[in-house]
């Protein structure tokens, strides 16, 4: 695909010589099929109801002939990024262990399409890609939230908030899952009005398109009507702070109430104490490193406050049923399994008894 000729404006969707606007949509390894769906959908929703086509995709991967999901589904590709010499715009959806499978050649690829006016954007954890490829300096980027920790420990200089999504001329990141509709119905009504973006909305039964800036969850405030209150404070102080955790007197003080009082609150409000909530939300970010980074146990441990990696591996099996090295364990085999699966053969399994899905998305106008 060779660049159309350039008609010397600069935006964040581009078409080409047809009026068509043309996305590549880059499917990594355990990619969120939940995030590429509605973003296929709604383009197709749109040239549905507009009479003619105004949106055209692809699907690629690095290397074909199909990408397989988070979930274990394949999907047929159109294309390799050797087939590919450039987009106007290029999405990338991310899996679950987002910098395990990016290639020198995909980086390059992803540079040589943005040095040439391609817009590049991340979903999920596509951000991870840009970031490796030196794409994203002087730009605020998004992401899943349970994946912005272990992006700002990689990547200290990008600039990270857990909105739904970020728009720019240049560069544009999303969330993921059901932001991923907001997203794409933001785009549509950038280009072609809201009119269609919320005809696009009704066809999802969604009743209007989100703002970008919303949190991707639910706040602490959420739990009181006031912002100001000592359970908002209290909450935004544990989530602020997981490598320090502060004592009961601490978060007490802050919220200008007493330890005793603070103990009550919480039993009332979520059924527990103070530490054993905090202790939740720090667990819950140490799950999320586990999960999302190859950090080793020790750095996982002190980063989320915890005194020794005993300590840490104790308190995790308590949580969760296993300890942390084998919670890794468990998602590197799964892994294994999703993408070498020569190695079934030794557990017996073979190609032939193990049921797989290969999809071929077919688009209509």
């Amino acid at each position: 695909m060779q660049r159309p000729a350039s008609d010397g404006r600069t935006n964040s969707l581009k078409r080409d010589d047809s009026g068509i606007i043309r996305f590549g949509f880059l499917l990594l390894p355990e990619f969120p099929l939940y995030a590429l769906v509605p973003a296929m959908e709604a383009l197709r929703i749109a040239n549905q109801n507009h009479g003619r086509k105004l949106y055209d995709w692809i699907l690629i991967s690095e290397t074909g002939p199909s990408e397989r999901s988070g979930n274990g589904m394949s999907l047929s590709v159109d294309a390799t990024i050797a087939d590919v010499n450039w987009l106007p715009t290029v999405l990338v959806f991310g899996g679950n262990h987002p910098t395990q499978h990016l290639s020198k050649r995909l980086l390059n690829w992803l540079r040589r399409l943005a040095r040439h006016g391609c817009v590049m954007g991340g979903i999920d954890t596509g951000a991870f890609a840009l970031a490796e490829a030196d794409l994203l300096d002087d730009h605020e980027v998004t992401m899943h939230w349970e994946s912005v920790s272990t992006f700002r420990e990689r990547y200290p200089g990008i600039r990270v908030s857990e909105h739904l999504f970020k728009i720019n001329e240049e560069r544009m990141t999303c969330a993921g899952g059901h932001a991923t509709l907001d997203f794409m119905l933001a785009l549509i009504a950038k280009r072609n009005g809201p009119a269609l973006a919320q005809v696009v909305a009704n066809a999802f039964v969604a009743h209007h398109p989100r703002n970008a800036a919303e949190p991707q969850r639910p706040s602490p405030r959420i739990l009181s009507s006031d912002i100001n209150s000592p359970l908002t404070r209290i909450l935004q102080d544990m989530e602020s702070n997981i490598q320090a955790p502060l004592s009961a007197q601490a978060l007490a003080e802050r919220a200008g109430v007493s330890v005793r009082a603070l103990s009550r609150l919480l039993h009332k409000r979520l059924g527990e104490s103070p530490m054993s909530y905090y202790r939740k939300i720090r667990l819950q970010a140490a799950r999320n490193s586990l999960f999302y980074s190859d950090i080793a146990i020790q750095d996982v441990a002190a980063s989320c406050g915890f005194t020794s990696p005993e300590v840490f591996s104790r308190t995790f099996k308590d949580r969760f049923g296993v300890s942390p090295r084998e919670f890794r364990r468990r998602f590197a085999a799964d892994e294994l399994h999703h993408f070498r699966p020569e190695f079934n053969q030794r557990l017996g399994f073979s190609e032939g008894n193990r049921s797989s899905c290969f999809l071929r998305v077919k688009r209509s106008s």
